[in-house]
């Protein structure tokens, strides 16, 4: 049974009280067009972040009806970001002294991202609803492109101008108008400096220096472990440092008995943070993982080559390697005419991959999983073979960077992999994992997306 509308916007700002403290920095992008002197948003975004150490130029544009722009703020009172947050949840945004208004009927309508049950991070999201905005005539479109490109900070028209604040045209796309709020979580477990080492559990936490790290709680359970002693909660026990270059550390040390991997899960307040493991590489036993480490010391040069991407062909080529160390069977097709990457799992399950590293060629990609899948699906009714085949799309852009919306690739079957899965993809490695599991999942997911989207009062 999905929440109600209320129920969704009700649940979000509750948590983002027991999260957001005093210092957190508030980024907020929007695009808009000019309507009878309302400024009516297309698209925008408010994204709140502890310890930021990048500090983003803000900048507003107008030409013609339509207004973009970028406000940051480094540094907030925790009221007005709540306030803010609030204000953009009824439809209302206030960024370089304009008023911005999410037109909506009388029944709101929200969606949130959270939870999904096996993801891994779980920063706060909702997303507030708005009524279709009137596409521009195809003359003024062209127009406007061309003001940007002669403006004193220039873009190579509407669609190099989105890239760049990481928001949607959705009159062009036929999408509602939205504004998106995302909180991060004020504690985090380093899971690359955290260790575990003949069961020795070495766990590091950054926390924001003005967050009550008493509200938090971190369980762990250890692998192949000794039956219900090896579940603990051990928050408690986590020694707080004091403040260092923005950000208090806190350390964990505890003598484990039969452990060759941790689950770690962090909750902060009533809901939970994150979810990760910490492994002992002397322990493994994906004898994948170990032929691979052979000759790659600790996964280095394919952590890089997926985490770091700049070409294209490496990035797929790491991306295949990734999905071979968790069990599936990839192949990279030589004929240009093809997906990114053809996986079969242990039980003969067909996905296709298709992988990215920028946000403007989602659609290409996109509209190209969906003709092979449908192309693939044909011939397997011909042959009367399963006709089950699964896409996926992956890039290594964290996941609040990307206008997207889940719910848009849900529709056309299509799962999002974002840097976040990854960077965790490459945590589970070390212990074998069940590949039909893990697309069983994926295919759970988008069949129940809408499980958690409020589409009326």
């Amino acid at each position: 049974m999905s929440q109600s509308p209320l129920a969704i916007e009700k649940q979000f700002l509750e948590s983002a009280r027991e999260w957001i403290c005093d210092g957190y920095a508030l980024d907020v992008r929007y695009l808009a067009t000019k309507q009878d002197g309302v400024f009516q948003i297309i698209d925008a975004s408010l994204t709140t972040t502890p310890l930021n150490e990048v500090e983003p130029v803000g900048f507003s544009i107008e030409v013609g009806s339509l207004v973009a722009g970028q406000e940051y703020f480094r540094s907030l009172p925790r009221d007005v970001i709540l306030a803010r947050l609030e204000m953009a949840a009824q439809g209302k945004i206030s960024a370089n002294g304009l008023d911005l208004l999410l037109l909506r009927n009388s029944n709101s309508s929200y969606y949130s991202e959270f939870p999904m049950r096996d993801s891994w991070l779980f920063n706060l999201h909702l997303q507030a609803r708005g009524e279709k905005v009137q596409p521009s005539d195809a003359h003024v479109a062209v127009s406007i492109d061309q003001e940007l490109r002669r403006a004193n900070l220039p873009f190579d028209g509407l669609i190099d101008l989105c890239g760049w604040l990481n928001l949607t045209d959705s009159r062009a796309t036929g999408q509602e108008p939205a504004i998106n709020m995302r909180v991060s979580t004020p504690v985090a477990v380093m899971l690359g400096e955290s260790k575990l080492d003949s069961n020795k559990l070495s766990v590091i936490l950054h926390a924001h220096p003005n967050f009550d790290t008493s509200t938090i709680s971190l369980a762990i359970n250890e692998f192949p472990g000794v039956g219900l002693n090896s579940r603990q909660q051990v928050g408690h026990r986590v020694t707080w440092g004091s403040v260092k270059k923005g950000r208090r550390i806190g350390r964990l040390r505890i003598h484990l008995r039969n452990a060759a991997s941790v689950h770690a899960v962090l909750s902060v307040g009533t809901r939970t943070a994150m979810r990760g493991w910490i492994n002992d590489p002397n322990k493994a036993v994906n004898v994948r993982y170990l032929a691979t480490r052979q000759f790659d010391n600790d996964l280095e040069k394919l952590r890089q080559t997926v985490l770091e991407a700049s070409e294209s062909r490496k990035f797929e080529k790491g991306i295949a390697s990734l999905l071979f160390l968790l069990g599936f069977s990839p192949t990279q097709h030589i004929e240009e005419d093809a997906p990114d990457i053809i996986v079969a799992s242990p039980k003969g399950t067909i996905a296709l991959v298709e992988c990215t590293l920028k946000v403007a060629d989602f659609p290409k990609k996109v509209g190209k999983l969906v003709d092979r899948r449908n192309a693939l699906l044909r011939t397997l009714e011909a042959n009367k073979h399963n006709l089950r085949v699964d896409a996926f799309l992956v890039c290594s852009i964290p996941r609040a960077q990307i206008a997207t919306e889940d719910s848009l690739l849900s529709r056309q079957k299509i799962s999002l992999i974002t840097r976040e899965e990854l960077v965790e993809a490459f945590e589970q490695v070390r212990l074998p994992r069940d590949p039909d599991q893990m697309l069983d999942a994926a295919y759970a997911r988008l069949t129940n997306e809408h499980r958690f989207a409020g589409l009326g009062g």
